[in-house]
């Protein structure tokens, strides 16, 4: 084998190996946009199921702008079921971490919106809470696990219970095993041309 077909071996596969590192930890977001307005009982995004826990079931889809970070179509509970109620997200494959954005219109009330994320065994992994005053502006929840997140619940218990817009459900999906399996593969393989490279040498 010529120097020029090593090298190009070797290229490719150091771009195979990062190209499905970078592809593993992709972040996908939900923004709602492409959702008309109206009222659910569940939402379905690929993968992701988007319910809520409280009263019937039903939350509504609005076209709204509060306070950043929130903007365009939004989830919110409060017109179908007042109260401190949470929204629920379910990820089939599993979450590495997930956020949210989460505002209200300003001069209001104070707002005190957490996010919680859980293993398939109901185990709370990780949360995450913030306090908004009256004047604003909103800001984004965070939540992150080595434990694959199976769900995560949202809610608010402030003044108004319930009464915030949510927006921006941004989630890093877990790697099918055969995405493990390739990149450990590309990885192999560029070990087993390095070595192959330096032997000639010698």
């Amino acid at each position: 084998m010529n120097k020029f077909t090593r090298q190009l071996k070797l290229s490719l596969a150091a771009l195979a190996a990062c190209g499905i590192a970078g592809s593993a930890s992709a972040a996908v977001t939900i923004d709602f946009e492409s959702t008309p307005t109206g009222t659910y009982s569940v939402l379905t995004f690929g993968s992701v199921n988007i319910t809520f826990l409280a009263g019937d079931g039903t939350f509504g889809v609005r076209n709204d702008t509060p306070d950043l970070p929130v903007s365009g179509h939004t989830l919110i509970s409060f017109e179908t079921n007042p109260g401190p109620g949470s929204f629920q997200a379910t990820f089939a494959g599993g979450a590495s971490s997930v956020s949210i954005d989460v505002s209200d219109y300003s001069p209001s009330d104070d707002d005190e919106p957490s996010l919680y994320a859980y293993d398939a065994g109901g185990t709370l992994l990780d949360s995450d809470s913030i306090y908004i005053p009256d004047s604003g502006p909103g800001g984004t929840l965070s939540v992150s696990s080595l434990t694959p997140i199976a769900y995560v619940q949202w809610n608010e218990v402030g003044s108004f219970a319930g009464v915030v817009f949510w927006d921006n459900l941004v989630y890093a999906p877990i790697p099918e095993p055969e995405t493990y399996a390739m990149l450990l593969a590309g990885l192999g393989l560029l070990g087993f041309m390095a070595r192959r490279r330096k032997d000639s040498a010698v």
